[in-house]
C-alpha cells in the first residue's frame, strides 16, 4: 500500500472517531445542566473510550509520519505534504485541515462547558459563604475536619 494512501486512511479513521465527540459533548452539557449525574457518568465513560481509541490511531499516525519523513521530522505536516504529488497533497491536506477543525470544535465545546462549571461552582461557593459566613469559605468533612473545596457535587436539600 502506498504510504500516502496509508496516511490518508489513518486520517480518515481519526476524523471518523472525532466526529463522534460533538454529539456526545452536547449530551454531556445537557446532563450537566439538567443535573442528570447518572447519564453524565455513562456519557463520560463513553467519551473516555473514544479518547482511548483515538490515542491508539493517533500513535499509528505519528509513527507513520516519522517513517514517511525518513526518520527525521520535517518542519511541519505541510512541509512534508508539499513534497507529495499535487493530487495526493490536496487530498491529504484537506483531510488534515478537517481533522484540525473538528479538534478545534471539540476544544471550544470543552472550554465552554468548563466555563459554565466554573461559574456554577463560583455561584454555589458565594451562596455557601453568604449562608454560612462563620465557615469563611472552608469546607468540612462529616467528621469535622477541614477539607479542600473541590468540584464535587453539592446538594442543598434536594434542589438549589
Amino acid at each position: 500500500m502506498d504510504n500516502s494512501l496509508a496516511f490518508s486512511i489513518i486520517l480518515l479513521k481519526e476524523i471518523e472517531i472525532l466526529e463522534q465527540i460533538p454529539p456526545l459533548q452536547g449530551l454531556i452539557r445537557e446532563a450537566v445542566v439538567k443535573r442528570e449525574w447518572t447519564d453524565y457518568e455513562v456519557l463520560m465513560q463513553s467519551l473516555g473510550e473514544i479518547g482511548t481509541r483515538f490515542e491508539i490511531i493517533d500513535a499509528e499516525r505519528e509513527a507513520l509520519f516519522k517513517t514517511l519523513a525518513d526518520g527525521e521530522e520535517p518542519e511541519s505536516f505541510y512541509a512534508w505534504a508539499s513534497r507529495l504529488p499535487e493530487k495526493e497533497r490536496e487530498e491529504i491536506s484537506s483531510l488534515y485541515r478537517k481533522l484540525k477543525m473538528i479538534t478545534l470544535q471539540i476544544r471550544i465545546a470543552n472550554d465552554t462547558l468548563m466555563e459554565y462549571l466554573r461559574e456554577a461552582k463560583s455561584t454555589v461557593s458565594g451562596l455557601l459563604e453568604k449562608a454560612y459566613p462563620d465557615r469563611r469559605g472552608k469546607m468540612y468533612s462529616r467528621r469535622g475536619t477541614e477539607r479542600e473545596a473541590d468540584m464535587r457535587s453539592v446538594m442543598v436539600n434536594r434542589s438549589l
